[in-house]
């Protein structure tokens, strides 16, 4: 059974200072921002904080602090999770902590600090479950404590558990006569006050017959009641003719755990399209059956679910537009007619079709599986013009091309094969106009947004790629024909 405060490193660890001071937004509400995103001075900053005493402080070094998330909102807070490797200098042990944290303006973080104290909280394996740095204005959970997941100290225990009786869902998932001979657990992605995936492997043994057999499932805890409405999604699609007929795939639900807002799900073998190149011939055949599958998803109906018409997208845009230009004001040249564009360009977009909308389409999400391609992360399904979906997914897309500094025009090829596949598996057709209203709209809500909210190195500098990508695109109205003029667009800026 592993430490449960090993989490997988990703590639957005940051290990070291940032020099980049112009990734760092100019908040004046929140003016502690370049210190909690230096990782050598919070090293030093959470060795002083996280112990109860000095005595105790001297018998642990912190040897490595790495911020792992970062979720920023412009003049309110921002969230930081670090991964501490923390080593007792008297008995030689060495492990991770993880900590998650939230910074707040001027004089919020005692009252945070005060309300927290308040809660039932678990011993982590090093330091304090609750930390208050008052000098940066900053609240600390000690994974598996959470400011928002409260029973995730519950479910991971529940994971984690190494009884020889499994419980009672696994018994009506595999059949009656099976004990639990082995349990190994582990940390797969804890996005802090959100959600948090365990993977548990059961080693299991039938008394009777003498066979064994592994199952694998993923339990994802949530901070809200949302585990239950993805539950109630993947049970409709699990048994729609889509799933029995392999058209579409997807992993099998095991069972909701009400009391700790925790969804148990079937593990499935096999890797992501992120760890494809799609400018390939091998990867333009990928992109060919995820397009099957996308268009499976959007066509089949399910029932309980919610609607996003596109007018809310307007009202996204407005809010969003306001704070790009708050926290990067030479965007507003670019923004601030490209907004009024989309909002013209807005009324020749017509109300249908309705489609079933996975609501966070991209490459992370598409899983080659047994040379099929299944759809993951089933948390935000909703109804909704399937422009929504394509349109994320091809701005997805194009933000890895410019981040890669790869040629836009090397996603010509891909795009096409895509949108040509999906068009012909689906009743309706998408045209260049509604393709890239539906793009932009998504280069600027999510895509440029992110490059703010998420504070990345460098993401604030692609943020204005972005923008003016996304500036091009609206005033061609095609996503396709201008592909070699944009890529001298984004070259000609990125040289700026």
């Amino acid at each position: 059974m592993m430490n449960n405060t090993v989490i997988p490193t990703t590639g957005t660890s940051r290990t070291s200072q940032r020099d980049g001071r112009d990734d760092i937004p100019m908040d004046v509400r929140l003016p502690q921002l370049s210190m909690i995103l230096d990782t050598e001075a919070m090293r030093k900053t959470l060795w002083n904080g996280m112990f109860d005493s000095a005595s105790v402080r001297d018998r642990f070094l912190i040897r490595q602090c790495d911020i792992i998330q970062i979720r920023y909102k412009p003049t309110s807070s921002c969230m930081v999770s670090y991964r501490l490797n923390v080593e007792n200098v008297e008995t030689g042990e060495r492990g991770e902590q993880i900590l998650c944290g939230r910074a707040f303006p001027d004089g919020r973080s005692l009252p945070q600090w005060e309300k927290a104290s308040t809660r039932a909280l678990v011993q982590p394996r090093f330091g304090k479950p609750l930390i208050h740095l008052p000098e940066v204005e900053m609240v600390l959970w000690s994974f598996p404590n959470d400011r928002k997941m409260h029973t995730l100290p519950a479910s991971s225990h529940a994971a984690f558990s190494t009884s020889n009786i499994p419980p009672s869902w696994i018994l009506a998932h595999v059949g009656t006569g099976w004990q639990v001979a082995d349990t190994k657990s582990r940390v797969m992605h804890y996005v802090g006050e959100h959600t948090c995936t365990v993977q548990t492997s059961f080693e299991l043994i039938h008394s009777s017959q003498e066979t064994r057999q592994t199952l694998t499932i993923f339990g994802k805890t949530y901070y809200n009641e949302e585990g239950a409405q993805t539950d109630l999604v993947m049970r409709q699609l699990w048994d729609s003719e889509a799933r029995r007929s392999g058209r579409l795939g997807l992993a099998r639900p095991v069972w909701y755990d009400t009391r700790l807002k925790t969804l148990w799900q079937e593990g499935i073998q096999g890797t992501t399209l992120e760890n494809h190149s799609i400018e390939t011939p091998a990867g333009i055949t990928l992109l060919k059956k995820a397009a099957h599958t996308v268009a499976t998803f959007h066509t089949t109906p399910l029932s309980n679910i919610p609607s996003t018409p596109v007018l809310e997208l307007l009202d996204k845009l407005e809010v969003v537009g306001s704070i790009l230009m708050q926290c990067r004001p030479s965007c507003r040249p670019t923004l601030a007619p490209l907004r009024d564009r989309l909002r013209a360009q807005a009324k020749t977009i017509s109300l249908g079709p309705t489609a079933t909308l996975h609501g966070d389409l991209h490459m992370k999400n598409l899983f080659l599986t047994h040379d099929s391609i299944a759809l993951i992360d089933l948390d935000n399904v909703y109804q909704g013009h399937p422009g929504q979906d394509i349109g994320s997914f091809i701005a997805g897309l194009l933000t890895t091309a410019l981040a890669k500094q790869m040629p836009l025009s090397q996603l010509a090829g891909p795009l096409q094969a895509f949108l040509q596949h999906y068009n012909q598996r689906t009743p309706w057709k998408l045209d260049h106009p509604t393709l890239a209203w539906f793009t932009t709209m998504a280069l600027v809500t999510e895509r440029s947004y992110r490059c703010v909210t998420r504070l990345k190195d460098g993401r604030l500098g692609l943020m204005e790629l972005l923008l003016n990508l996304a500036d091009d695109i609206s005033k061609t109205g095609s996503l396709l024909l201008p592909i070699d003029e944009l890529t001298t667009t984004c070259e000609r800026n990125r040289g700026q």
